[in-house]
């Protein structure tokens, strides 16, 4: 069986576009990549971008670590609102060190 994420790859590109032509070190540390990469988005005109879709397997993967997911996929299947939110409390300080080291 095919899945197409050529979509979901549009998408996130678009997001981490504006979010780079917003704040291109914010970018760059939220992303997980380098300054030098974050540079070159705000650059992507839509219709650059759309070519991403010719591209059917996904280019985007999970970040965190195989518990945090587990974790958080259970508390989803639970139905455990304060779990959830306290993975994403967690999520959110990752990102914000990561956000700090990058500055």
């Amino acid at each position: 069986m095919d899945f197409d994420f050529s979509h979901l790859n549009l998408e996130y590109l678009i997001q981490a576009r504006d979010l780079a032509i917003a704040d291109q070190h914010r970018a760059s540390a939220i992303l997980g990549i380098p300054a030098a990469i974050a540079s070159i988005l705000p650059d992507l005109s839509p219709h650059l971008l759309v070519r991403i879709t010719r591209i059917s397997h996904p280019l985007v993967t999970p970040r965190q670590d195989v518990w945090w997911w587990s974790r958080l996929l259970i508390a989803l299947k639970d139905g455990r609102p304060e779990e959830i939110e306290s993975v994403m409390a967690h999520a959110s300080l990752i990102l914000g060190a990561a956000e700090e080291k990058n500055i």
